[in-house]
């Protein structure tokens, strides 16, 4: 098999057939290739795992992805109704649920570059409008 020249970066992604099937192409076309780790919650077991178990497993796919394909970039995508965190039935509105994952996912950032410093983590909330349209909306932009 043939490397590609790229840089390749890790993707921590929920496992909810609902968004990747859309969302895979989307985030090739910002990133190129990547190394996919899904987990129900993506960025939860590392913000507020329901044990130490989740945050270890985690960290271990993300160091064999940086140690196999030298990925720079980490990306922590949560997503609109999220049954790991009780779906959007838990929020008053989307803006209380997209604040919610802001904070989340910024744990979750916080977290990952503790244990891998030096590499560049960026975090996504992907939201689908009332037509289906769903959208990659980066949370840095709201901090």
């Amino acid at each position: 098999m043939q490397e590609r020249s790229n840089k390749i970066a890790t993707v921590v992604m929920c496992i909810d057939y609902r968004f990747w099937p859309h969302v895979l192409p989307m985030l090739e076309k910002q990133y190129g290739d990547f190394d996919l780790i899904e987990v129900a919650g993506a960025a939860k077991g590392l913000a507020s795992p329901k044990n130490s178990s989740e945050r270890i497993v985690l960290l271990s796919n993300i160091k064999t992805s940086i140690s196999l394909h030298h990925t720079e970039t980490i990306v922590l995508a949560n997503h609109q109704d999220c049954g790991a965190y009780g779906g959007s039935k838990s929020f008053v509105s989307l803006g209380e649920e997209m604040r919610f994952h802001q904070r989340e996912l910024g744990k979750a950032r916080d977290y990952i570059r503790k244990h891998f410093p030096g590499h560049k983590v960026e975090t996504i909330f992907i939201s689908r409008d009332n037509k289906g349209v769903i959208s990659l909306i980066p949370i840095s932009s709201y901090e």
